[in-house]
């Protein structure tokens, strides 16, 4: 087995693009927002929070392939929001939702984040929890009352303005064969 890079970053072109909208809405809003429910929520690709310059929508790519996808929003005063984090599940159990939180934590700390929050599905909890997410309270949580706003202090001076990318080898992932 080969190693392979991973890295995390805005998307580049449209094929980005729509590949971040197609697993958003298949893992983020079909699962857990679908229709004819009380969760129901209209996905809109063309929400103007993707393109705030406060925020960042972002790709994990894994040899080229995007795999992943994120949103990091700046908030008022020293935190970030973590959003709209899903891994094609093709991806799943092979750490890269853990590479995709860890290398969003470093954006957040590129934008000068001391606390990144995120509001968690009941099902994801645990995967959070690992991660050193705590359930808490936070202002601009999402108001869905399943929901579980979470957040994490993050660690201080380490990204340093550094640009928004990160790069780290993965040895031996394959995609999940249905």
């Amino acid at each position: 087995m080969h190693p392979r890079l991973t890295a995390l970053r805005p998307a580049r072109s449209r094929k980005e693009w729509d590949r971040l909208h197609a697993i958003r809405r298949s893992e983020i809003f079909d699962r857990y927002h679908p229709p004819a429910t009380e969760w129901w929520v209209r996905y809109d690709p063309d929400h103007p929070d993707d393109r705030d310059p406060r925020h960042r929508a972002l790709v994990q790519l894994l040899d080229g392939e995007v795999v992943g996808t994120c949103r990091v929003d700046a908030l008022p005063g020293d935190r970030a929001a973590l959003r709209l984090v899903a891994v094609d599940p093709r991806w799943r159990g092979q750490g890269l939702g853990a590479e995709l939180v860890e290398a969003a934590e470093e954006v957040a700390l590129g934008l000068g984040a001391e606390q990144l929050c995120l509001n968690a599905q009941p099902s994801v909890t645990e995967f959070y929890a690992r991660l050193g997410f705590a359930p808490r309270a936070w202002a601009g949580s999402s108001r869905c009352r399943r929901s579980v706003p979470m957040a994490k202090p993050l660690r201080l001076g380490l990204a340093g303005g550094v640009p928004v990318a990160w790069v780290s080898a993965s040895a031996g992932l394959s995609p999940k064969v249905a």
